[in-house]
């Protein structure tokens, strides 16, 4: 995925954090130019170890985060074209949730299938609230996603997803500008 983060200034020109009760917010927009990320590599899958070791083709993505969403298309095996999620890397062996059946020589399409912004790169400490203003997009649909403690799916980020909105089908390549309003502590 990729991303570039402005800060919105206020009327004064601020784009620190503001108060707001007991808690502190930051504007924020979120231009997303490269949506679905992928890499077409070539590779072994092993069912047994739920991995997949490239062999040859471009490189494995380095940046991926625990927890993260990868989509596998292209796979000889049906059964393993399918959206997973991300465990480790280790050298050129990706160990993902599931592998369906064993391949050898598979060339195969990894995408990434949500926008994660760290937190790090907002001026707060701890976000407690995220909430969608706006997008430049009219067609598609952003949502933030929680997991079942209602905290970020993946810890220490914001993570989007983007879906078309006609169809509920995952969103592709530039899909523009999203505006955010973040809550939390300094």
């Amino acid at each position: 995925m990729t991303h570039t983060i402005t800060l919105v200034a206020d009327h004064l020109g601020v784009t620190a954090p503001k108060v707001l009760g007991h808690e502190y917010y930051v504007d924020m927009i979120v231009n997303i130019t490269d949506y679905d990320e992928g890499v077409t590599t070539t590779g072994n899958f092993l069912s047994a170890s739920n991995q997949f070791h490239r062999t040859s083709g471009t490189a494995l993505p380095t940046d991926l985060v625990v927890g993260q969403e990868l989509a596998i298309t292209n796979a000889v095996d049906s059964g393993n074209n399918v959206t997973v999620t991300f465990v480790s890397l280790d050298g050129e062996t990706l160990t993902l949730s599931a592998v369906a059946a064993d391949e050898t020589g598979d060339e195969i399409t990894l995408s990434q299938t949500q926008e994660l912004i760290p937190l790090s790169t907002i001026p707060l400490s701890k976000v407690t609230q995220v909430q969608i203003l706006g997008q430049e997009t009219e067609t598609l649909n952003f949502h933030v996603e929680l997991g079942t403690d209602g905290n970020t799916v993946i810890a220490d980020h914001i993570v989007l997803k983007a879906l078309t909105g006609s169809s509920g089908a995952l969103a592709t390549g530039d899909v523009g500008t999203v505006r955010l309003r973040v809550f939390g502590q300094l």
